[in-house]
């Protein structure tokens, strides 16, 4: 099974000086003090753990460490330039997969959300990932941050990646868990692609749209859900001003949103844990403990403001698997 914990970071610290491998995710004041190595890793308090299912810990580092069957790891830092490249750079390394860690609220987490499916070599390669935050009541304030073994200095606007060379006999595949469907309430469009909201179309009529989520007393916890041929994509709420809505992931113009609710024929992933290589949570669900309890028991990983299965994601659970070719 891969090795998923809470660790010291005295313990991270020691196995990243053993040479090993890792995905690393925690409070800021603990991984700015971790030695350079072969690790990358975002900033969040909040995990899922079995059996706990929520924890949050300032003391404490989530660590994945990779498995011995893993041929080699390439570390590259990404900005709002060169995002473009990261699929692009994954096919050049041969049978890889990426993990991709973004801080929120930088402009490089901007540009890949709004336009990673351009991209050249668009899911050519398995590409996973998070976006590093902080505490609900200081994300929109504090800077949030990603960090690489390679000169362990934070940053609050480069991206970070591990791409990831698997052996010949190996591959991976990314799965996604979404438990909510669009609600029966009202159509809500928008006149053009944004994370910034004024005026929202409701069933056709222009509104502003924080006086409107306001009026119809608006649960945070349940994201706006777009309906794409069947799959369901949410974008999730992350303040409401006076007279804007601010989002953690774009809303798309012409694309029908509905208010969430929770699908009631969502079941448990069955695959088993032991094949999970990695995986992250939004901190959507984790707020709400039956999602948790309930459906994410063989999940462990980060708690994060956007989850990556080679696109931006809200309010989903991404996982990632590695399994022998038959």
């Amino acid at each position: 099974m891969i090795n998923q914990s809470l660790v010291t970071p005295e313990e991270a610290a020691a196995m990243i000086l053993q040479e090993e491998r890792l995905l690393l995710a925690g409070d800021f004041a603990l991984l700015s003090q971790l030695p350079k190595g072969n690790w990358i890793g975002g900033t969040t308090p909040f995990f899922i753990l079995y059996p706990e299912h929520q924890v949050t810990s300032y003391d404490k580092l989530f660590v994945t460490r990779l498995p011995d069957y893993i041929v080699k790891t390439t570390i590259r830092e990404y900005d709002r330039s060169d995002i473009q490249n990261i699929y692009i750079d994954a096919e050049r390394l041969g049978n890889v997969f990426t993990i991709l860690i973004l801080p929120f609220g930088s402009e490089v987490t901007t540009t890949f959300t709004l336009n990673a499916t351009y991209y050249e070599n668009f899911a050519g390669r398995p590409l996973a990932g998070w976006v590093a935050g902080r505490p609900l009541d200081t994300i929109m304030t504090e800077p949030s941050y990603a960090i690489s073994g390679v000169d362990t200095q934070p940053s609050a606007e480069k991206a970070f990646a591990m791409h990831i060379e698997l052996p010949k006999t190996k591959y991976a595949e990314l799965h996604t868990f979404n438990p909510y469907i669009q609600g029966k309430g009202d159509d809500i469009t928008f006149e053009q692609s944004s994370m910034v909201l004024t005026d929202a179309l409701i069933n056709g009529k222009k509104r502003n749209f924080a006086e409107y989520l306001r009026e119809t007393g608006f649960n945070p916890q349940m994201p706006f859900v777009a309906n794409y041929s069947g799959a369901m994509i949410n974008v999730v709420c992350c303040g409401i001003t006076e007279k804007e809505v601010y989002l953690s992931a774009p809303v798309f113009q012409s694309v029908n949103y509905r208010i969430a609710e929770i699908d009631p024929k969502i079941t448990e992933p069955t695959l088993t844990d032991e094949k999970i290589l990695f995986s992250a949570t939004c901190i959507g669900n984790f707020i709400q403990p039956n999602i948790c309890a309930q459906y994410l028991r063989k999940m462990h990983g980060p708690v994060v403001y956007g989850e990556i299965a080679y696109q931006m994601l809200n309010q989903t659970t991404i996982y990632l698997t590695v399994d022998d070719i038959s």
